[in-house]
């Protein structure tokens, strides 16, 4: 039985399943690895509001999978980037063993 289907999946596709992330937070991830870019940038890339953009980035910034940072030039700004390959594949270990105790747990008789 599985409930993660693995095979034919990279890393991204296994980080993207295990925090649920829909289309578009998919396609934001991809734009921001490797790069800096702000919502602005960001909503023009993936075709989508800024407010849109803004509302998927807070839910992928709850799940600790991207970096906000607040840059300054003559107006304060934030940038958004992805953790690290190795970091956001710590984050994806970590939420899986946390759920796989919870899972324990519950089935554990008393």
């Amino acid at each position: 039985m599985d409930f993660l289907k693995l095979e034919g999946k990279d890393e991204e596709d296994i980080v993207f399943e295990v925090f649920d992330l829909n289309s578009l937070q998919e396609s934001l991830f991809e734009q921001m690895e490797n790069n800096e870019l702000t919502v602005k940038e960001l909503a023009e890339r993936v075709d989508r509001n800024r407010s849109t953009v803004q509302r998927a980035l807070q839910d992928m910034l709850d799940k600790d999978i991207i970096l906000r940072e607040g840059k300054t030039d003559k107006t304060v700004y934030y940038v958004y980037t992805t953790l690290p390959k190795e970091e956001v594949c710590d984050v994806t270990r970590d939420v899986l063993d946390e759920w796989h105790q919870k899972v324990k747990e519950r089935l554990t008789t008393d």
